[in-house]
């Protein structure tokens, strides 16, 4: 055999050995059987061919690079231009907070907030939200993976966080506004952010839809109108652990969620701090206490796009993160949207629709909502599964091929289906046939309780 064969062969099957190991790793047990089991073929095909027919091993080898070339060439090449979110913002109306499950379901019968949102506001939703407040609570007794020692895990992070989230404001500024030009300002915050332990942090111009009409989280402000007169959001994400997720829909994710909630509301009091210590205006916008739409203030920054699964997809971790904002008056640069791709492959994906548990996600096309042209879930039924289970759920995380590790062979993949729509269908055949198009993941760490 040639030596080019022999090498040629060797380094293919490295390739995959390495990526099965990686799978491994990453607890993808059937990913890593079947690329040892591709692999293994492989190499015994390609030595066999090589010991039967050691006069053509030069040829067979040059041609397997040359075939390997064309294939990455053809891959790489800008097909299909990804289609940007259709945001109309002439149409774009604000968001009503009071209408969010979260609020909803702080409501009781005989308060006048009560009264007034089930016969002004949302009478039809009156019947489905009693049933709701009727289920256990979140991480409480009677739910499906209530565990007396697991579930206070969660329970204990959010009420440590709400402890603190008044924080929220940090007050007037106490000092003349310091003298700093918009890109040095830019440089600063982002800095500072990052260096405060964030994944990524983008600048935008707030505009009037990101912001609530009312509150409506919490009994004690419910109904006022928000107003926000800061012109820039700063938004920033956290990575969601991948193991942890992997337990979805267990405790482990639901602890996992209220972790990174509790990181980046203390990353965000602290920006909200900084920034009036320099003389500026600011407000963190948190778990508990937002007036903005996290989300819809992440896309028009560039965070990441809008995917089928109602949240942010980043470019190197996808939905796997926790976002945070923070408004102010500090002049800044503003970062613009980005396309890569996902709203092609979410259109061919359906993964987080096929897979939920509730039938919330939408498997149709988009609809015009507000202004934003999207996949709208059905939050109603999404909160009541929350409730039965007593957790946050988190499959629609778990399986997003987006989701994986920030590997270096899931990055060279993401290169290729953010410039090129057949690579998009190629990962979306793979990411099927390695990890299954209905994986369940039930890792759990050491120190919960026993599967």
């Amino acid at each position: 055999m040639h030596w080019f064969f022999i090498l040629t062969g060797l380094l293919f099957s490295l390739a995959a050995l390495g990526f099965a190991l990686t799978s491994f790793f990453e607890l993808e047990n059937r990913a890593g059987l079947l690329t040892l089991l591709l692999s293994a073929s492989f190499a015994a095909i390609w030595f066999g061919f090589g010991a039967a027919f050691p006069g053509s091993t030069l040829s067979v080898g040059v041609a397997a690079w040359a075939a390997t070339m064309v294939v990455v060439l053809f891959l790489a090449l800008p097909i299909g231009k990804p289609r940007p979110l259709k945001t109309e913002e002439s149409r774009a109306e604000r968001f009503d907070e009071r209408h969010i499950m979260f609020g909803r379901a702080e409501l009781r019968e005989g308060t006048p907030q009560y009264e007034e949102y089930y016969t002004r506001l949302n009478p039809k939703s009156k019947g489905i939200d009693d049933d709701i407040r009727a289920m256990p609570e979140l991480g409480g007794p009677g739910a499906r993976y209530y565990d007396e020692l697991d579930s206070p895990y969660m329970v204990s992070v959010f009420e440590f966080i709400e402890k603190y989230r008044h924080l929220a404001d940090p007050g007037m500024p106490g000092r003349k506004p310091a003298c700093i030009d918009p890109h040095e300002a830019t440089r600063r915050v982002k800095g500072f952010t990052r260096y405060l332990g964030v994944l990524d942090v983008r600048v935008t111009r707030l505009r009037d839809y990101h912001v609530y009409s009312h509150a409506g989280r919490h009994l004690a402000n419910w109904g006022l109108e928000i107003g926000i007169r800061h012109g820039y959001a700063v938004v920033f994400s956290v990575e969601m652990n991948h193991r942890m997720v992997h337990s979805a829909p267990l405790p482990p994710t639901a602890v996992e969620t209220a972790m990174e909630y509790m990181r980046i509301a203390n990353i965000s009091i602290c920006l909200a701090t900084y920034i009036k210590n320099l003389g500026y205006s600011a407000r963190a916008h948190l778990d508990g206490n937002y007036q903005v739409l996290a989300t819809a203030v992440a896309h028009d920054a560039g965070l990441g796009e809008l995917g089928r699964l109602g949240l942010i997809i980043t470019p190197t971790h996808g939905p796997r993160v926790r976002t945070a904002v923070v408004t102010t008056d500090l002049p800044l640069v503003e970062d613009q949207p980005i396309n890569f791709g996902v709203q092609h492959f979410c259109e061919i994906c359906k993964k987080c629709a096929e897979n939920c548990p509730s039938q919330s996600i939408e498997r149709r096309d988009k609809q015009e909502v507000r202004g934003v042209t999207k996949w709208q879930s059905k939050m109603e039924n999404c909160y009541k599964y929350w409730r039965s289970v007593g957790t946050d759920c988190s499959i629609c995380l778990a399986v997003c091929p987006y989701s994986k590790p920030d590997t270096s062979y899931h990055r060279v993949l993401r290169f290729f289906i953010r410039r090129n729509a057949p690579a998009r269908r190629l990962a979306l055949f793979l990411d099927d046939l390695l990890y299954g198009k209905r994986p369940r993941h039930v890792h759990k760490p050491e120190w919960f309780s026993p599967a």
